[in-house]
């Protein structure tokens, strides 16, 4: 069976739309968040 070469480069595009949205997201949340709001975070997330 041979993939679909469209569709797969369509998935492709939204995955690369969804990442950025979500990288824009995140930075806009960073930008308002105080350090140690988003710093506990990080360190909770790493096992800190």
């Amino acid at each position: 069976m041979k993939p679909d070469l469209e569709e797969l480069e369509k998935q492709k595009k939204q995955n690369a739309e969804e990442r950025l949205k979500f990288i824009e997201m995140y930075v806009e949340w960073l930008k308002k968040t105080p350090n140690k709001v988003w710093s506990k975070q990080q360190k909770e997330f790493f096992g800190g």
